[in-house]
């Protein structure tokens, strides 16, 4: 190819040709070093080297060599390198060593004969000599002795310092904090202590050589340093990263301070560090007394033996949750395990999220898989104090309505601090849980004076001090219509404010509160007339919307206009602060806005309007949700929604990455929707949300949402009284159940799906559950009986003309993998390929290909075997499939292993490891073992 003849014999073995990279770039013969004095040889060889044994294409040697600064004829230009280092080595008789191969070229030379080869020698000995620590240390030692400085250290090329350094240099950081371990445990700590003290200064971010210059110091005597080291180490993250110490470095802190010697390992997972209090409020002013009393709950953490509960409470509007929030961010250092909020809408109409929705959501932030998270309510209480048990956290549960929304939501340990706003005094938890109540009053005149003026200005304030105070008399001196009418005086800079003191005086109403000092209907009402009349048309419709939150396209769709129009609206709303943004580009109103719309919306709205926006809303989420869902998985069946109305406006999603960017948005909104359209009495609209839902949970591994909306899907379609419904939902039940693991009630549904779809004499659904019982039955390695249904569910197809079998196809060539007909397999799979190729399907085609992979490497064809799974990563990668693509990483490793090429193997293994790793899929167990090998 290129006029690059291949080798067709393998070069003859030299017997004392060396090569090395870790250091300057080293070619030596016995004692004999032979210098290569130009850059662009020193590369070329260097990238052999790094890969000796295994071919380096030509476009990476280019890359290599030259960078973005390519000659006009790569190829050529990388052939005279090969001339001129092949020449070079002709002088210690080696120039064979340099290997053409198809497209590349060779370093042939086994692993043993270069420094990296060597060193991972080494590594692999001190591994298998594990609990022997002599052993362990002499292999690590030799490992490290392959080091001449820094590797490639006089090799110009930004590429190999890109991509091959960083990874050498790991390899070698962690060969020396495992010699010092090593060392800490067999040897004299003291010994160590100025040997880390450099290190530590070199690498300073290095967590393993602090805390193992933190116990060489310890245990040497020298405690105050060890203890000045873990703060000196503390400080640096906070200043360069921002972060705190991990467990195991807190844990060896803590053990130094009570003249411990040594930290238990702790064999657990550690859990992720949430950090997701909401941002404070600019112009928060006063409240001494009480931000006094939650510091002297504070103080009380490190005295007690459970968890400490705050618990701020009053009037709708005062500002529980400004001052909730205003003292948790101030005090949020103080719990460096994170901080968990959630707003429990408990004073939403019939939307008060119940604990176990809750609890999942903190579990998911804590690190915890979507599978391994509980369903069962107790069983995830339990589950969640669990992973809270020995953490410092500070949870912030806003707008709680009563104890029992509370309760399960507390950790059970001590160290972490739950701060609870509530309208309701909250007593089962002050009784029980002995909650200190921090209960707010309406702020002094004087405080609600520098609360407007922070807002609007002292100089306007000092102009009008009397009229300032007429406003704070007719807002009832309540934080929230406060807000608003400095809002209002802000947008409104041209208006004296006796003016806007007058308009408030004009509208005084009672706003369900039996005190005029709450009385904010007035403080609405101004605000709700000043308004143009379309932004007053969009916020009574708000009321109607049962989600935690929308965008401005589904306010589009909400009151029938322009995407446009919908936004300015919006901000005209955000602007005079009656509707609030809790998230870039997402909008929602605090619960006292939101009845007062509600109230809005029944008084000036017929109920032919309200029925006809809430199908509009509908219309909005099911349209954008049916064309994000069919992105995600274009071959799953359409639920034939037909055109949207006229009157909806769905939103634009364009690829895969905005599928899930959309869902990952909206999926708390679609949940609400589902119970919202069952509530309603519309049964259909439920049933075809909680179906649009499923790709996205499936991909997530989020099983217990997944099959609780299938749940109600099917309880749906049941009351529809609609067969073909119900058969697709037992079907949707089932699988769920079989991603959950659970094989008899995933059969039970399957077996339910096909006795209706027979009835209904549907084919197709017929040979979807096949497969589904197919695929259930691989899983407990009955290949035989996987093989059979496939096989009826491939006839089934067979016989309607309108359906394409590749899925089966594929299935089928698995299936027949498995029993040893390999030649059989291979037919089937490369048929499935060609059927997803004709129906554009490129996720499908890389699942065939992974199948064909797979029988090509049963049948010893190992070339072949690699190239396959190599396009089917390609094609998974494309698509941002990462679990496929670490799958066909796994069975790429397996192949190269094989073949021969162990380092290829392990760098795909590797490959799979890290991806596998980020989706904390426990698939990575496997990659692991294939590692440790």
């Amino acid at each position: 190819m290129g006029g690059m003849p291949e080798t067709t014999a393998p070069a003859s073995p030299s017997a004392a040709v060396e090569f090395g990279v870790l250091g300057p770039l080293r070619v030596a013969l016995g004692g004999t070093e032979l210098e290569l004095t130009a850059p662009r040889l020193r590369t070329f060889l260097a990238a052999l080297v790094v890969k000796a044994g295994a071919k380096v294409g030509v476009n990476e040697l280019a890359d290599a060599v030259w960078g973005a600064d390519l000659p006009r004829n790569p190829r050529r230009a990388v052939q005279l390198c090969a001339v001129r280092v092949r020449a070079q080595l002709e002088r210690i008789d080696a120039a064979h060593l340099v290997a053409t191969c198809p497209d590349g070229y060779r370093l042939d030379v086994p692993a043993d004969r270069t420094d990296v080869g060597r060193m991972r020698r080494r590594i692999a000995e001190a591994d298998a000599a594990a609990g022997d620590g002599a052993r362990e240390l002499a292999a690590v030692a030799a490992a490290l002795g392959e080091w001449r400085g820094e590797a490639l250290a006089d090799v110009p090329s930004e590429a190999l310092h890109r991509e091959v350094v960083p990874g050498l240099t790991e390899q070698r950081l962690a060969l020396i904090e495992r010699r010092a371990a090593l060392l800490l445990h067999d040897g004299n700590p003291a010994d160590l202590v100025d040997e880390l003290v450099a290190l530590t200064a070199r690498y300073p971010l290095r967590e393993r050589l602090w805390a193992a210059l933190m116990e060489a110091l310890h245990r040497s005597g020298r405690r105050g340093e060890a203890l000045d080291a873990y703060h000196r180490y503390s400080r640096l993250l906070r200043d360069e990263l921002g972060i705190d110490p991990s467990e195991a470095v807190l844990a060896l802190h803590k053990s130094i301070l009570t003249s411990r010697t040594e930290t238990e390992p702790d064999a657990a997972t550690p859990l992720a560090v949430p950090r997701q209090l909401p941002s404070d409020t600019v112009a928060f002013t006063g409240r001494a007394a009480e931000l006094a009393g939650l510091d002297a709950l504070l103080a009380a953490k490190d005295d007690s033996s459970g968890p400490l509960v705050g618990v701020v409470t009053g009037t709708a509007g005062i500002g529980k949750t400004s001052l909730a929030v205003h003292w948790a961010r101030g005090v949020a250092d103080e719990f460096p395990d994170g901080q968990l909020f959630a707003n429990l809408r408990g004073y939403h109409r019939e939307q008060a999220l119940p604990p176990h929705r809750v609890l999942a959501r903190f579990m998911r932030a804590l690190g915890v898989r979507g599978e391994d998270v509980p369903e069962d309510p107790d069983e995830l209480a339990a589950a969640y104090r669990s992973a809270m048990d020995g953490r410092r956290m500070l949870i912030v549960l806003d707008n709680a309505n009563s104890s029992d929304q509370v309760r399960p939501l507390l950790p059970g340990s001590a160290g972490c601090l739950v701060l609870v706003t509530s309208r309701d005094v909250l007593m089962g938890l002050i009784a029980e849980e002995g909650a200190a109540q921090i209960g707010l009053e309406l702020p002094t005149l004087a405080e609600s004076r520098r609360l407007l003026s922070r807002r609007i200005g002292r100089e306007r304030l000092a102009a009008e001090s009397g009229a300032a105070d007429d406003i704070i008399a007719a807002s009832a001196r309540l934080p929230l219509a406060l807000a608003i009418a400095a809002a209002q005086a802000v947008a409104n800079r041209g208006t004296r404010l006796s003016t806007l003191a007058e308009q408030l005086r004009a509208g005084l109403d009672a706003f369900g509160a039996p005190s005029t000092e709450t009385d904010v209907r007035a403080v609405f009402s101004w605000s709700y007339r000043s308004l143009s009349p379309d932004a007053a048309r969009l916020l009574r419709l708000l009321g109607l919307h049962p989600g935690p939150d929308l965008t401005a396209a589904a306010a589009a769709s909400l009151c029938d206009c322009a995407p446009a129009s919908a936004a300015r609206r919006v901000d005209e709303l955000v602007r005079v602060n009656l509707l609030m943004e809790p998230a870039p580009g997402r909008y929602a109103l605090h619960d006292l806005m939101r009845e007062y719309s509600t109230e809005l919306l029944h008084v000036e709205a017929s109920e032919a309007d309200r029925n006809d926006a809430a199908r509009r809303i509908l219309d909005h989420y099911l349209h954008t949700g049916h064309v994000a869902a069919t992105i995600l998985n274009p071959q799953r069946a359409s639920l034939s929604l037909g055109e949207p109305p006229a009157v909806a406006h769905p939103e634009t999603v364009a690829d895969h990455d905005a599928a899930m960017a959309w869902f990952a948005a909206e999926a708390e909104v679609l949940l609400t929707l589902v119970d919202w359209a069952v509530a309603r009495g519309d049964d259909r609209s439920a049933w075809q949300l909680a179906m649009i839902l499923v790709g996205y949970f499936e991909l997530q591994g989020a099983w217990s949402q997944w099959i609780a909306s299938q749940q109600v899907a099917l309880e749906a379609a049941e009351r529809l009284a609609d067969p073909a419904l119900e058969a697709y939902s037992h079907r949707g039940v089932g699988r769920a159940h079989a991603r959950m693991r659970r094989g008899d009630d995933a059969e039970r549904h399957f077996t339910r799906s096909m006795e209706l779809y027979r009835d209904l004499g549907d084919l197709k659904g017929e040979s979807l559950v096949l497969t589904n019982l197919a695929i259930l039955y691989s899983g407990r390695d009955d290949y035989v009986r996987a093989l059979e249904h496939a096989r009826r569910a491939l006839e089934l197809e067979e016989r309607l003309e309108d359906t394409d079998s590749a899925t089966t196809l594929n299935l089928v060539a698995w299936f027949l993998a498995h029993v040893g007909e390999q030649e059989s397999a291979l037919d089937h799979g490369l048929r499935a390929r060609a059927g997803f190729q004709r129906i554009a399907d490129p996720l499908g085609e890389a699942a065939a290909l992974d199948t064909i992979g797979f029988v090509h490497h049963q049948l010893g064809r190992f070339s072949a075997a690699i190239d396959t799974f190599q396009e089917a990563i390609r094609l998974n990668r494309q698509l941002g499939n990462r679990y496929d693509t670490a799958v066909c990483l796994l069975n790429l490793g397996d192949s190269q292993a094989a073949s021969g090429n162990r380092g290829a193997a392990r760098e795909s293994w590797r490959q799979a490891e890290t991806v596998l790793d980020e989706l904390q899929h426990p698939d990575v167990d496997e990659a692991r073992k294939r590692l440790a090998e």
